[in-house]
């Protein structure tokens, strides 16, 4: 068995609320899942003549894969690699993402 990376998920350090004693610090900025579009909505709306519907969008830049690799490309060694069902590949900085692994029975 072994860990597959899923999604990988950016979280930047600021706190945009009235209350800056709450902890909640940390907010979003970039989400980056296995089998979605790279840097596109999840969902677009589609109108069915009635009313508008949220349809779950892909194109031809999915998501394939994501590894963590050994590189020279970050100062930590590692940087992540984003598989694109297009043929690109993005390398990723390890520190700047938080990743989400399942486990896969081979």
């Amino acid at each position: 068995m072994s860990n597959k990376i899923i999604r990988l998920e950016s979280l930047s350090l600021m706190d945009h609320d009235e209350n800056p004693n709450d902890g909640s610090i940390f907010q979003t900025t970039r989400v980056i899942e296995v089998g979605h579009p790279y840097d596109e909505p999840h969902f677009k709306m589609v109108w069915d003549g009635q009313h508008n519907n949220p349809v779950e969008c892909h194109s031809d830049r999915d998501v394939v894969s994501i590894d963590s690799i050994k590189s020279l490309c970050d100062s930590d060694g590692y940087c992540y690699i984003v598989r694109l069902k297009d043929g690109n590949e993005l390398s990723l900085p390890i520190h700047a993402f938080i990743a989400e692994t399942k486990e896969v029975v081979a």
